[in-house]
């Protein structure tokens, strides 16, 4: 069965803290004993995925010294689920106190789920997702955020944008997935299109993978403005940041100059893609935190200890970036998110980080409410099931 996971003592102070509240130091556990974490991560060919894996290492080391002591050790797959399968090996034959996962793709790196049973070892899964869910075998724990609300959002902002530009819903998409088989492009796949199901008159000109990259962006992007006019394409849809940075890239590369209108909604709070959306060059951006160290490396130790019981999914908090014009379903009018943007966006680049980090705040201002967006209950059976629907389209079709 899923379940939310509920978190007490220092963790509660970790979850507030993506809510904008400071993880205070005292609240860090203490390792009861010697504990080796191991850590597989699937890919690190962005700034998102930089970052995450930059938070992984901090937070590994940051507990060397504490009590007795962790020692952290990591390995990399380079978007090569194979090679993740046999590193994922690798890390279990040093029989560390805990495998974390960030699985490069869903389904072929379900496996090692087995292969952490037959090790006797805990595993806990970030970010992504297997296809079985937890508790399975000694496979405890699965911290991620819901990549099918994300896709709501997305489609629930499109639809308003067309709306204020033909007067109803009806328009064209281009669309720009991330990495086909992995969890969060299956999610946001089928978050958007159970939303856009409801609307006929609007379409998917054509959909294509970008690998999460800024290159893959850039690369699908100048093959949509080869082959469709500025008029043809009303909403451009990325699944990362990096891609919509890389399609703006293609965009003013052709000279096109009049497509950053704010029409290109995506995923992740990259801090050069906000100021795109404060500057009405872009639609919207919901946040896909890379921050995880500070979650994963804490759970980890308080799992080992004894001290986290509960099992299941955690699901985390998360805010939307909207263009201020446009603040759709949002808890404050466009100047005051026009305010928070620009504080977020300095904030970031003075710590100099690539992501808006969660201590920049605004979590109840910046607060999108899916549950008033039409595909709300489809999405939520699909969160629950995991059963992609029969009404989306084939999620292999790249055409």
């Amino acid at each position: 069965m899923k379940t939310v996971l509920k978190l007490g003592g220092a963790m509660a102070a970790l979850a507030w803290s993506l809510s904008g509240v400071a993880t205070a130091a005292d609240t860090d556990p203490t390792p009861k004993q010697h504990y080796l974490i191991a850590f597989s991560n699937g890919d690190m060919n962005n700034s998102w995925r930089a970052a995450f894996v930059n938070s992984m290492e901090q937070w590994g080391k940051k507990f060397k010294n504490v009590g007795p002591g962790v020692d952290y050790t990591w390995t990399n797959s380079a978007g090569d689920s194979a090679k993740q399968l046999q590193d994922a090996q690798t890390l279990l034959a040093q029989k560390p106190s805990i495998l974390i996962l960030s699985p490069n793709q869903s389904t072929p790196l379900d496996p090692v789920i087995d292969m952490a049973t037959k090790a006797k070892v805990p595993l806990m899964v970030i970010d992504r997702s297997l296809v079985r869910k937890p508790p399975t075998g000694t496979y405890v724990l699965n911290i991620t955020q819901n990549y099918a609300i994300s896709g709501m959002t997305m489609a629930a902002y499109a639809l308003e944008h067309l709306k204020r530009k033909y007067g109803s819903y009806r328009g064209n998409i281009v669309e720009i997935q991330g990495e086909l088989g992995s969890s969060p492009n299956t999610d946001m796949y089928v978050g958007i299109r159970e939303v856009l199901k409801h609307y006929p008159d609007v379409k998917i000109l054509s959909t294509e993978e970008g690998k999460w990259s800024n290159d893959g962006g850039r690369r699908v992007m100048q093959g949509f403005l080869q082959r469709f006019t500025d008029d043809q394409m009303d909403v451009i849809f990325t699944y990362s940041d990096a891609e919509g940075l890389g399609a703006i890239q293609a965009i003013k590369a052709a000279g096109r100059n009049e497509m950053l209108d704010g029409r290109i909604a995506s995923k992740d709070g990259d801090v050069n893609f906000i100021q795109y959306v404060l500057e009405g060059k872009a639609m919207m951006s919901t946040e896909c935190p890379p921050y995880y160290g500070a979650f994963a490396i804490p759970e980890a130790i308080q799992y080992l200890n004894g001290e986290l019981t509960t099992r299941g999914i955690q699901y985390l908090k998360l805010r939307t970036w909207p263009n201020p014009a446009e603040p759709t379903l949002m808890n404050a009018s466009g100047k005051a998110v026009e305010g928070m943007l620009a504080k977020e966006i300095k904030y970031t680049k003075d710590q100099k980080l690539p992501l808006i980090p969660p201590e920049a705040g605004d979590y109840d201002q910046l607060y999108f409410d899916v549950s008033k967006v039409q595909g709300y209950d489809d999405v939520m059976a699909y969160s629950k099931s995991g059963e992609v629907p029969k009404d989306v389209y084939d999620l292999q079709n790249t055409k």
